[in-house]
């Protein structure tokens, strides 16, 4: 079985147009087979963005960027902040690659298994990362988060109270010296890490 959270190739391709508003601003993607929320927009990364996007960073991160609403979303709203998305699934990439041409905005897409071999530190990392993929690669993610973020950098993630908002919440505070929800809603939390 194929997983957005992999790298499968060999999945028929089937691209679609989406259309979303966050702040009153619209939005247009492509999405296509094989990565996630390709139908619409889904409410986590929605209420990621509603909470997130006006934090201000020079240097922010989109972990696990599917087909790029976190990062081409905060591009549009930060110009001038200098936006690296990356995941796994390379349909993903390819995907967030066409987005950002289409929607004319200067953004560093790779392919990518984690933060191996990125030498960058940023400011902000947003995510909403794949859960389902297993607790060790949650873990995983928030270590190598903590890991590249400049002192007083922020992680900002969404997750699901059945999927281990709680027992994510007590690993980031033996890691990170702050952590804090900043929105609680339909099950989904939005929760801030502070280096």
């Amino acid at each position: 079985m194929s997983h957005y959270f992999t790298n499968n190739s060999d999945l028929e391709s089937n691209e679609k147009d989406i259309y979303f508003k966050i702040l009153d601003k619209e939005f247009h993607f492509l999405t296509d087979n094989g990565v996630f929320s390709k139908s619409g927009l889904d409410f986590g990364t929605r209420l990621l963005l509603e909470t997130s996007v006006n934090k201000v960073a020079k240097r922010m991160l989109d972990f696990g960027c599917g087909y790029g609403p976190i990062g081409l979303v905060y591009k549009t709203f930060h110009s001038d902040s200098d936006v690296h998305m990356i995941d796994i699934n390379k349909r993903a990439t390819e995907l967030a690659t066409k987005n950002a041409k289409s929607m004319h905005l200067d953004v560093t897409v790779e392919n990518k298994d984690g933060l191996g071999g990125i030498v960058n530190l940023y400011e902000l990392i947003l995510s909403n990362p794949p859960i389902r993929a297993g607790k060790t690669l949650l873990q995983r993610f928030l270590t190598e988060s903590y890991d590249h973020l400049e002192d007083g950098g922020e992680l900002v993630y969404v997750i699901h109270k059945n999927l281990g908002a709680k027992s994510s919440i007590t690993f980031c505070e033996k890691i990170y010296k702050g952590v804090q929800v900043l929105e609680r809603k339909s099950g989904y939390y939005i929760i801030l890490c502070i280096k």
